[in-house]
């Protein structure tokens, strides 16, 4: 059996054969014990073994489902708050009063030219505004600076820092002119498995009164639907004495093919870890991994000298701490 994920502060060293392991469950994290083992060589016992010390080392602190949420029709916000006479008292009211929302989807304190960002769903501007209101109003005196932006294009990378060649697998979510229609069931599956990729067939029966050939049934016409992208793990990057920034640019004198190049070069960076595309005050942003601002900055340098007539502006803040905070229901 595999363990509860748990919290543990200390800094681990991987082997080949773990970080092989991270790979494969990146790639698919609801495959079997015995199929990973086939993979990497090793017998199903100790790749239960091994992914369980990942777990309790807190390396793999989720076990997640990618969904298109464009398939879906939800809009994909972000806002990003910056604060005055700003305690820890006040942050942990904030906190609080976040968690109790619907369709928060992620919840940062960053270090830069913003305190926060939140990412939240919503089907419709309706919806958009009766979240921003529900966040902003209550501490509004606490707020010198705000921006409320929509990713339309979201590229989630895989874990190429860990890997010694760059692996090109990207999961894309984007906008859809005619979204998919999903009964009951097929959104009570994707609500459980969302944040529990790996949970026991079991558990989806007893949770949905439905025989297990259904669920799978179900499960491959998501997939096929590309409403599930994929099945995948969240990785602490702190346990590699990194750090985590997210990089704004302004871009000027722009076309596809000039916004292709940009991006093709991200991709092959192996500390780039998610690409997005939006609207609001910036044109493309990333998040990447480096052990300190100096490596951003070496990145900064050649995306400059490479794109000199089209990065105009660029801002980065530091993702200080991520908190475990995920309210949306698919419905």
């Amino acid at each position: 059996m595999m363990r509860k994920l748990s919290k543990t502060s200390e800094i681990v060293k991987l082997s080949t054969k773990d970080i092989r392991i991270i790979k494969e469950l990146n790639k698919d994290s609801r495959q079997s014990f015995s199929k990973i083992g086939k993979k990497v060589g090793l017998p199903k016992n100790v790749v239960n073994y091994r992914i369980n010390k990942l777990i309790d080392n807190r390396v793999i602190t989720l076990f997640c489902t990618t969904i298109n949420r464009g398939k879906l029709a939800y809009m994909y916000w972000r806002l990003f708050l910056k604060f005055q006479y700003f305690s820890e008292h006040i942050e942990n009211e904030l906190i609080l009063h976040i968690s109790k929302l619907h369709n928060i989807h992620w919840v940062a304190s960053l270090d830069g030219s913003f305190d926060f960002c939140i990412i939240f769903l919503a089907k419709t501007i309706g919806q958009v505004d009766k979240l921003y209101d529900s966040l902003i109003c209550p501490f509004d005196k606490y707020i010198v600076d705000r921006e409320l932006s929509l990713a339309t294009t979201v590229r989630y990378l895989p874990y190429n820092y860990l890997y010694e060649t760059v692996a090109y697998g990207v999961e894309e979510i984007k906008p859809e002119d005619e979204p998919e229609k999903l009964d009951n069931k097929d959104y009570q599956l994707l609500n459980l498995i969302k944040e529990n990729s790996r949970i026991p067939m079991i558990e989806l029966v007893a949770e949905m009164k439905l025989s297990p050939q259904m669920i799978r049934s179900r499960m491959k016409t998501l997939m096929k639907k590309k409403i599930i992208i994929g099945y995948n793990i969240r990785v602490d990057h702190t346990k590699f004495h990194l750090n985590h920034f997210h990089t704004c640019l302004r871009l000027t004198n722009m076309t596809k093919e000039r916004r292709k190049d940009i991006i093709a070069l991200l991709c092959s960076k192996k500390s780039t870890t998610q690409i997005i595309k939006g609207f609001g005050r910036w044109d493309l942003e990333f998040e990447s991994v480096f052990p300190s601002h100096f490596e951003l900055h070496d990145l900064f340098r050649e995306l400059k000298n490479k794109f000199s007539d089209n990065i105009t502006l660029y801002d980065s803040v530091l993702i200080y701490k991520v908190y475990p905070i995920n309210t949306v229901t698919y419905e």
